[in-house]
This record gives C-alpha cells, sequence and structure tokens, in this order.
C-alpha cells in the first residue's frame, strides 16, 4: 500500500505510539542501534493533484531525516550507528526492509487504520523474523528503520487552494483541495525480529523535510515517546 493510500484511509493526525508487551524486558539488553539509512520520497504536488517525484528532494530530505532521527535519539541510546543499506549483508538487510515496510503497511490498516483487530490493538506483536545475523555483523543490539513522503506542494497548487477559500467565502460553500502531506514512521526491531516500539505520524502542509529545522521538529515529535534504554 503506498503513502498516499494511507493518507486516504486515515487521514492527517499524530497517531500514538506502539510497544511490544515485553518492551520493558527486553530494553535492558539494549544498547547500540543501528540506523538503517531513512528511505524519504520527496515529492512535488501539483495544482493538478499529481505527485512528481523529485531525486534530489529525497536525497536532501533522507539526510536531513537521517541526521535528525541520530539527534532525537541521543539521550535515549548509548550508541546510534547510522548503516547504509550495503556492505557484507546487503542482500539479507534489503530483503528484511522489504519484509519491514510490509508489517508497517499491516500495522498502519490494523492498529491505526479502519480495519482494526481488537487483539492486535491489546497485544501489539508484530515480527520480521530472526535479524540476529544481520545484527551481529553490524555490533548493534536493534535495527531502527526509518521511512516516509514528503509531498511539497507547488505554487499553483497554493494559489488553487487560496482561491477555494474565495470563492467559499462568497458562495458559503468552502472546499479547500488538500496540501501536500509529508509522512513519515519509525520502528525498532530486535534481534528476534519483533518490533519494540513504532510510531507514525501524518501531518498537511506543517513541515517540509528538505528543511533540517523542519526534520528535526518532525522527528522530536515522533520520538518524543522513545523509551529510555540502559546505558
Amino acid at each position: 500500500m503506498s503513502f498516499s493510500l494511507s493518507l486516504f484511509l486515515f487521514g492527517c493526525a499524530t497517531t500514538g505510539y506502539r510497544v511490544h508487551p515485553e518492551l520493558e524486558m527486553r530494553s535492558k539488553d539494549v544498547k547500540t542501534a543501528a540506523l538503517i539509512s531513512p528511505d524519504i520520497k520527496g515529492y512535488e504536488f501539483t495544482a493538478g493533484g499529481v505527485r512528481e517525484l523529485r531525486d534530489e528532494w529525497c536525497s536532501k530530505s533522507r539526510d536531513n531525516v537521517e541526521e535528525a532521527t541520530i539527534k532525537c535519539l541521543h539521550d535515549k541510546l548509548a550508541d546510534v550507528k547510522p548503516t547504509p543499506v550495503n556492505g557484507e549483508v546487503q542482500e539479507e538487510l534489503e530483503e528484511v526492509y522489504a519484509l519491514y515496510k510490509a508489517v508497517s503497511t499491516s500495522i498502519q490498516l490494523h492498529i491505526y487504520g479502519p480495519f482494526g483487530f481488537p487483539e492486535k490493538k491489546k497485544n501489539f506483536d508484530y515480527s520480521v523474523g530472526s535479524i540476529k545475523r544481520i545484527l551481529e555483523t553490524l555490533g548493534a543490539d536493534v535495527l531502527i528503520f526509518v521511512y516516509g513522503s514528503d509531498e511539497i506542494s507547488t505554487s499553483g497548487r497554493k494559489a488553487l487552494q487560496a482561491g477555494a477559500v474565495a470563492i467559499g467565502l462568497l458562495t458559503g460553500v468552502i472546499v479547500i483541495p488538500r496540501g501536500g502531506i509529508t509522512e513519515v514512521s519509525v520502528g525498532t526491531v530486535d534481534a528476534s525480529g519483533s518490533i519494540l516500539w513504532y510510531n507514525v505520524k501524518r501531518a498537511e502542509g506543517g513541515y517540509d523535510l528538505r528543511n533540517r529545522e523542519s526534520a528535526i521538529n518532525l522527528l522530536t515529535e515522533i520520538l518524543s515517546d522513545f523509551p529510555r534504554f540502559e546505558r
């Protein structure tokens, strides 16, 4: 499921973090985290409602989100190491990343979305399968995954919204086309493959991940309830 579909289903809101039922016990063994290079897609959002991928925006946003994540986790973990998806475990890591995204989609559907599973909401227990070998190779206790998308409205899109407001004031019926939406999720996975902590935030028009401070503000909100692991 694409982020655009998830936005259609769930609207724009801070959805709230979720934790594995054994987080407190398992967190005692966590000191070092490997942060997988964030996958952030940057789109230009046109007046016609078309999302056009901009590679240069993706790169800039990825770097800003990576820096922001490390900064926000500085006081939560003893060590957070940036880990690009390459090197000795590249193929295996790419497979785990793809699986993680599929599980994340399920979480958004069944925990936050309209197809909720009551049991899953009470017992947040999701897994990508054992990643023990990957963590041993990376010298880390957990993997951190960050991915999302960022739509930047064009001037034409903004003008369309302003025009809709003006017309609405005259007619008494205001229907404003949506603006660009930013959505980012963060998950922490231990050696068993269990997702220990997860959060996602989506918002319309409030962020621009090409901007360093904006990225820091967003990740600060997402990670405000991230647990303080043993140091």
